[in-house]
């Protein structure tokens, strides 16, 4: 049986047509967070740690409820993996 590979990056359009997105870094257990993809600005981030994503929930943009779920469900498994 194949397991399905671990998603760590996500990208959507909130609703004011700003695409942002977020990455999971295992290696350092933080969440990166983009906004202001595509455009011609400074594409601003902000990290998150998974322990704090995980209390707080996400602090800098707005995941669409599939996205939030899969991004939950990803840094469950990450951290049991680290032994967490």
């Amino acid at each position: 049986m194949t397991q399905k590979p671990i998603t760590t990056s996500w990208m959507w359009k909130q609703d004011d047509e700003t695409v942002w997105a977020l990455v999971i870094h295992a290696d350092t257990r933080k969440v990166e967070w983009y906004d202001g993809l595509g455009c011609a600005c400074d594409d601003g981030f902000q990290e998150q740690s998974f322990e704090d994503f995980l209390t707080i929930g996400p602090r800098y943009g707005d995941p669409p409820p599939d996205v939030l779920a899969e991004i939950y469900e990803s840094l469950a498994v990450l951290g049991q993996k680290a032994g967490v």
